[in-house]
């Protein structure tokens, strides 16, 4: 299943996945004028429900959206274990962000706190760097222990970046930001992202702009306060350098991640997961084949495998050809509160 992306303007945007990624409004965006020059997000796969789902642009099922289409399918579409722990939600949010400007430094709650609170999922994230300028800076953590009286104070001075941990991205760079831990970007990068979904973001500092009338935006410092860790950012367990960015890079209960360099053709059985499968493109050219059809997924694009998918196959069709295949694995834990809500 291909989707029709959502594209999302942001202040801190800019024009990236537009010129380089060929990414244009979704059809439901055509007489918004939206700007593509100050794009931030790219709504990949993403349900928040009926009335904002992703719209499915081939196939059988072209027109119809997400949410529509797991409330008919269910676990054929998801896999039946993670059908049975979510239910008629769609467990991941999939997207691209270009950051030129500063995006806010800000933190996600856990699923336990954002359940009692927000009434939806946490959010733990992962970055995968498509692309960086020499000055984009990530910030990552706290590069010392601190405490909740110390960062408050630090984000009313304005003194936040010193001691955050900021480090100056390449290609292939691999981030997981647990939830709790504070991070922010600027300067020019292109990021793959793949989170719980949700939409629980606490905006903590504005580079300044939360002083001034005409820039603010709702600030949540007073209410992430205890979401917050404030331990040492603990780099050699959270960090992959690029180096290191080939296989499984992130596996947790959330999401598992395998970077593939794709330099011949690969048969996949799927088996071997638990669920859906969604490819990234972060790189190059592929095409994903099975019996009686296929698909090219070029860079900045983005495919779902239905977890009845047959056997099926992937091969480069361009040098440097690199996916993000991503799924759930099996769940165990007690279902979360907001669920039965």
């Amino acid at each position: 299943m291909r989707f029709a992306p959502l594209q999302v303007e942001k202040r801190w945007g800019g024009d990236a996945l537009a010129k380089k990624f060929n990414k244009k409004p979704a059809p439901s965006q055509e007489e918004d004028g939206v700007n593509m020059d100050t794009v931030g997000e790219s709504f990949e796969v993403y349900d928040f429900g009926e009335d904002a789902s992703s719209l499915i642009t081939n196939g059988f099922l072209e027109g119809n959206d997400l949410y529509s289409i797991l409330e008919t399918y269910l676990g054929d579409l998801v896999g039946d274990n993670i059908y049975d722990f979510f239910g008629n939600q769609f467990p991941l949010l999939i997207k691209y962000l270009n950051v030129e400007g500063r995006l806010s430094v800000q933190v996600h709650p856990t699923d336990e706190i954002a359940a009692e609170r927000y009434n939806c999922l946490g959010k733990n994230e992962f970055w995968y760097v498509m692309d960086a300028k020499p000055d984009a800076v990530i910030y990552m953590g706290f590069n010392r222990d601190t405490t909740a009286a110390e960062f408050y104070a630090k984000c009313k001075d304005e003194t936040v970046p010193e001691i955050m941990n900021a480090y100056h991205p390449s290609k292939g760079d691999c981030f997981y930001i647990k939830a709790g831990t504070v991070h922010a970007a600027e300067g020019g990068v292109v990021i793959a992202e793949i989170q719980e979904n949700s939409d629980a973001t606490l905006r903590l500092y504005d580079w300044g702009f939360e002083n001034n009338p005409a820039t603010r935006r709702q600030m949540h410092l007073d209410e992430a306060i205890d979401c917050i860790d404030y331990g040492k950012y603990k780099a050699p367990e959270l960090f992959t350098p690029s180096k290191m960015a080939n296989g499984v890079v992130c596996d947790n209960k959330w999401f598992t991640i395998n970077v593939m360099h794709l330099d011949k053709s690969t048969e996949v059985d799927p088996d071997n997961f638990n669920s859906f499968v969604i490819y990234m493109c972060v790189s190059g050219k592929a095409i994903l084949a099975w019996d009686g059809g296929r698909e090219i997924l070029e860079t900045g694009s983005s495919i779902l495998v239905p977890a009845m998918m047959g056997p099926y196959s992937l091969a480069p069709e361009a040098p440097d050809t690199v996916l993000l295949q991503v799924h759930v694995r099996k769940m165990e834990e007690d279902r979360d509160n907001y669920l039965d809500k």
